[in-house]
């Protein structure tokens, strides 16, 4: 079976992690993805971990997990031959993705012209405006959404997330826009030219709290590993590692002392309203603190769900690989990765139940330039005009 993107075609420009986040996910299902890089390597190339923790542009485990399936360029950009090549490409594609400082990248979509395809142009502030030609990271990018503020134990330092959470998330929301300006494009409508702006894309996210400010004035604060107001809700201890609860609400928390052989609990003063619970934490762990101590993740997962309490273990990487659930839906997948073995990656984001398995692929991701040779064959490059690129330090 056909994959549900074959036959699009996506231009990946800048060889940076968010860009290569975004279009990994239309190489997967199925679409024609060309990665144009510098000739010494992007940034997903550097980032580790590496084999042995030998530094390899070839072998990051960023770039084999986000590069799946892609074609490899290494082209120079910033040079007018460089900019032509683009354009060439671009002419072809249904989609030019690209994250480049502010005036490279607006120098590279003039070069795409109006009359190529859509562009979704990633960048930390924008292409205009005081701070466009500001250059960030994953971390700083975070501080300026307000984010960072609240990702704090209360009078602590604020926190960053885990390394490139943040510069992925401004990836997935270029592969949406990048989606819905194609489908635009298959139904009549006109080319889009498209910006997603790190700070404004984290800004509005699932947890900056900026909602809350917004319409009451107030800062929400951070709740810490476990919260001592309304509870049980966070991580806690028991014999072999933790669990996260979610179980907070009154009918949860009934079911919860139900399940400790405590089902008057409830109506206990202590417990009573949410007032009187957040004074009396430490009593209830009197309770709940013996249990958790004699109890595995496994028990302490089985014994509550059948109360129907909202509970979890807390795995490890190789735990959730041998998770069950994982294992039964193939969450993970292995790549044979040409000069490397076998490497295991995550597995579809989402799956298409009327297509099945053949919707999703992810294949070896490319080594440097891997491909040049071939995609300026197919745009019409003669190979004394691909000589004369790689003489002139344009391709690499």
């Amino acid at each position: 079976m056909e994959q549900p993107l074959a036959g699009v075609r996506v231009i990946e420009v800048g060889g940076s992690l968010a860009a290569a986040s975004a279009t990994k996910l239309f190489a997967d299902f199925g679409a024609s993805v060309v990665m144009v890089e510098p000739p010494a390597g992007g940034q997903v190339r550097r980032l580790p971990p590496f084999p042995d923790d030998r530094p390899d542009l070839n072998s990051g485990a960023f770039h084999l997990s986000t590069n799946t399936g892609k074609r490899s360029v290494a082209l120079d950009i910033a040079t007018a031959s460089g900019h032509e090549v683009l354009a060439q490409l671009a002419r072809d594609a249904d989609l030019v993705v690209l994250e480049l400082p502010a005036e490279e990248a607006r120098r590279a979509l003039a070069a795409i012209g109006d009359a190529g395809p859509s562009t979704v142009a990633i960048t930390p502030h924008g292409l205009d405006g005081p701070f466009a030609e500001r250059r960030e990271n994953d971390t700083s990018v975070f501080a300026w959404t307000t984010r960072m503020h609240l990702h704090a134990r209360p009078g602590d330092p604020p926190l960053r997330y885990a390394p490139h959470l943040a510069t992925m998330q401004v990836g997935s929301t270029a592969a949406a826009v990048g989606y819905a300006a194609i489908w635009a494009a298959c139904h009549g409508q006109p080319r889009r030219a498209i910006e997603v702006t790190g700070v404004e894309a984290l800004a509005g996210n699932v947890d900056s709290f900026f909602l809350t400010w917004s319409f009451t004035g107030a800062e929400q604060p951070r709740t810490p590993g476990r919260s001592k107001a309304a509870y049980p809700a966070g991580n806690y201890r028991c014999k072999d590692g933790w669990v996260m609860f979610a179980a907070a609400g009154d009918r949860f928390f009934a079911r919860l002392c139900q399940a400790l052989g405590q089902p008057d609990l409830p109506k206990d003063p202590r417990f009573a309203t949410p007032l009187a619970k957040a004074e009396h934490w430490d009593d209830f762990m009197t309770y709940l603190g013996p249990w958790l101590d004699t109890r595995t993740r496994t028990e302490v997962v089985t014994e509550l769900q059948a109360f129907g309490v909202m509970v979890a273990p807390v795995l490890t990487p190789p735990e959730v690989l041998a998770d069950p659930q994982a294992v039964a839906r193939g969450s993970f997948v292995t790549v044979d990765q040409p000069g490397l073995g076998t490497v295991t990656l995550p597995g579809p984001p989402f799956r298409l139940r009327e297509e099945g398995d053949a919707a999703w692929c992810a294949r070896p991701a490319p080594r440097l330039g891997e491909h040049t040779s071939a995609v300026l064959d197919a745009a019409g490059y003669t190979r004394d005009e691909q000589i004369a690129l790689f003489r002139a330090g344009v391709t690499g």
